[in-house]
C-alpha cells in the first residue's frame, strides 16, 4: 500500500494544525478519489522532522511560500524520486484561505496525476492539463470531513470523453465539460505558447489564481521535468 508521508517545514502552523488534517485527507484519498478516479488505497502519516520519511514514501509537505521552496532549490521529487506535494501556508492565508483546502487539493492532484505529465484532449483538438482541482478550486466547493473542509474534484466527464454521463465534479457545482468556475483555473496547451492558464474571474484576483508559484504543480509542469531535482532529504533539518 502507497504511504505518504506529511512533513511540516512552515513556521505558519504548528505540528498539531497539519496533524489535526491527516485523517480528512486519508478519507478522501480512499473513499472519494479511490471511487470517482481508482487512485487505489493509501496511508497518510506525520513524519516528525528528525526522522527521514519511510523508504518508498510520497511526501505532503508544508512550507511558508515559494520563497522557501527557492532556498530549497525548488526540489520537485523526494530523494528517491517519487511524487512530492508542496503546500504554500503563508500563500494561502494571505488569500485568506482555507488551509485545509489548500493541503488537499495538492493531495488529490498527486494522486491522479503524480507526475504531472497527464492531459486530456477536448474535441477541438485542445490538450487540457490533467489538474482534477483547479477547475473547481475555491473554499465554497469544497465539504467537510470529519470538521475538516476539503477540496472539490472534478470527475473524468468534465475533460468530455465522448461517452462522459453523469456528475461533472464530485459536489455537482459544474455544469458543463470544461467549465472553469468563477474560483478556479484550468491550464490548457498551446503548440506556439506552451501551457496557457485559463482563469475565472474571482481566481485572477487571489495570489495564487493569478499566478502560479514556483515549485507548484502549475509552474513544474510548465517548467519541464529535465528541470526538476530530487530532494537528498533537502526538507530535513
Amino acid at each position: 500500500m502507497l504511504h505518504i508521508a506529511v512533513i511540516n517545514e512552515s513556521t505558519a502552523i504548528a505540528d498539531g494544525d497539519a496533524q489535526g488534517m491527516i485523517p480528512a485527507f486519508n478519507t478522501q484519498w480512499n473513499n472519494d478519489l479511490n471511487s470517482v478516479w481508482g487512485v487505489g488505497a493509501a496511508t497518510f502519516a506525520f513524519n516528525p522532522k528528525q526522522q527521514a520519511p519511510p523508504a518508498g514514501s510520497w511526501w505532503v509537505v508544508f512550507l511558508d511560500d515559494s520563497d522557501q521552496a527557492n532556498a530549497l532549490a525548488y526540489h520537485d521529487l523526494t530523494n528517491e524520486g517519487l511524487p512530492i506535494s508542496k503546500v504554500f501556508v503563508k500563500t494561502i492565508q494571505a488569500d485568506k484561505a482555507s488551509l485545509s483546502v489548500g493541503a488537499s487539493h495538492e493531495i488529490c492532484e498527486m494522486a491522479v496525476d503524480p507526475w504531472l505529465n497527464s492531459a486530456y484532449q477536448d474535441n477541438q483538438g485542445t490538450f487540457w492539463a490533467g489538474e482534477i482541482c483547479d477547475p473547481v478550486e475555491d473554499d465554497q466547493y469544497g465539504h467537510d470531513i470529519g470538521g475538516i473542509l476539503v477540496t472539490d474534484f472534478v470527475t473524468p466527464n468534465w475533460f468530455g470523453h465522448k461517452n462522459a454521463v453523469g456528475a461533472i465534479d464530485l459536489q455537482r457545482h459544474a455544469t458543463r465539460s470544461f467549465e472553469v468556475l468563477t474560483g478556479g483555473y484550468a491550464q490548457k496547451f498551446d503548440p506556439k505558447k506552451g501551457w496557457v492558464q485559463v482563469t475565472g474571474a474571482k481566481a485572477a484576483l487571489t495570489l495564487r489564481g493569478s499566478k502560479a508559484a514556483v515549485g507548484s504543480r502549475r509552474e513544474r509542469r510548465a517548467r519541464g521535468w529535465k528541470k526538476w531535482a530530487s530532494s537528498a532529504h533537502a526538507f530535513r533539518r
